[in-house]
């Protein structure tokens, strides 16, 4: 999997090895490479944040609605993301990326004179026998990190007299660090500065999770992702910790840098995609929908006025309202056996009444959705 991956971004570390000479600041320069490409993707991310900040008190009150009822809560649920053009995985999306990303480091670290130096298979292999003649502990996996470390110390030169000079000179000339640190050698536990790796590695996770928290306060209010979100907040840096201790320095590099970059990015992209600004103006344009309503309201109930019809509940003011409660309140004292409700209504209205009465005990029953009466259904 690591050679599928690290193929394309090998081609990717060479040409900018060709460039700059220096593979510790060419794995930095690919990691800001790497962040500048998922950047559209992280404002994607950023935008479904935010709009998940506006319908999260909607997603609570389905929840509680249907707790009984697991499948209508999640029609409901796939409804409202519907609505709101909400897709629940494009936050997980540049975080599946990543992943691959990080296979295909782990090989071009682990493989320098293939992807780097396109050193020719036949001869790396040449030199891998050579050296797991020579050399005791000699790790098939970390073979060309060997035959580097081999070749640049001048004592074992001699190991290596049947392989073309152009070769052995490339390989003796190849500057694998950044700073004086060897970005071949994996760290161990001992005080020294490679544990430094796997410990900024870690504590670079945290504070990229901790900031994705405290700018998406919807991930906090809601129990479901704020679980998730604390449980990766504390299990990616355990995960980059244990990586950076399996894998060459160089690969944690890459790490720490991807992780101070999607730090800086969640800062900035917050300020350009605020989830309080982006809630106020959709709330904003909800109550323009609810004033179109009542114009669209007020209009049809004008039509019916002007026809001489009855004016549904719907169409009525409160005004209106509290006169026809208090009309059938007088009615029920004057003869208590009458229904004054059912003689007040028309017969349209009856059924209307009755309808609206089988829907609510269903909805209760069943755990479903109470819709309206319309004119459609009784049609």
């Amino acid at each position: 999997m690591t050679e599928l991956f690290g193929y394309p971004l090998g081609w990717i570390m060479w040409l900018l090895y060709t460039i700059i000479p220096n593979y510790g600041i060419c794995l930095i320069l690919f990691t800001v490479m790497v962040r500048a490409i998922l950047f559209p993707l992280s404002i994607k991310q950023q935008k479904s944040s935010a709009k998940m900040s506006v319908f999260q008190p909607k997603m609570a009150e389905i929840q509680k609605k249907y707790a009984n009822n697991k499948e209508k809560q999640q029609e409901e649920m796939m409804k409202l993301y519907q609505d709101h053009g909400y897709n629940p995985m494009s936050g997980c999306l540049p975080l599946l990326i990543q992943f691959p990303i990080l296979f295909g480091i782990i090989d071009v670290v682990y493989n320098p004179l293939k992807h780097i130096l396109r050193i020719p298979s036949d001869v790396i292999t040449q030199l891998t026998d050579i050296v797991s003649q020579h050399m005791e502990m000699f790790n098939p996996s970390q073979a060309q990190l060997q035959i580097v470390s081999a070749i640049q110390n001048p004592d074992n030169l001699s190991w290596f007299s049947s392989i073309s000079t152009e070769y052995v000179d490339k390989i003796a000339n190849f500057d694998y660090s950044l700073f004086g640190l060897n970005l071949g050698i994996v760290p161990e536990m001992s005080l020294n500065w490679m544990l430094l790796v796997p410990i900024l590695s870690g504590v670079t996770s945290f504070l990229v999770s901790y900031i994705s928290m405290k700018t998406n306060p919807s991930m906090e209010t809601n129990q479901q992702s704020g679980c998730m979100m604390k449980g990766m907040m504390y299990g990616m840096p355990l995960f980059s910790v244990w990586i950076a201790f399996t894998v060459p320095v160089g690969v944690g590099i890459y790490w720490i840098v991807s992780n101070v970059l999607a730090g800086a990015q969640s800062i900035i992209l917050n300020k350009m995609y605020s989830p309080s600004r982006y809630k106020a103006e959709y709330e904003q344009k909800m109550q323009e929908v609810e004033e179109q309503k009542r114009l669209e309201r007020e209009k049809r109930r004008k039509k019916k006025l002007e026809r001489g019809e009855e004016l549904a509940e719907e169409d009525m003011t409160e005004e209106e309202l509290k006169q026809l409660k208090k009309a059938r309140r007088e009615q029920r004292k004057e003869d208590p056996n009458r229904n004054p409700e059912e003689e007040y209504m028309t017969s349209k209205e009856q059924a209307r009444r009755r309808l609206a009465e089988a829907r609510r005990r269903d909805a209760e029953k069943y755990g479903e959705e109470y819709h309206e009466v319309t004119d459609k259904d009784l049609m």
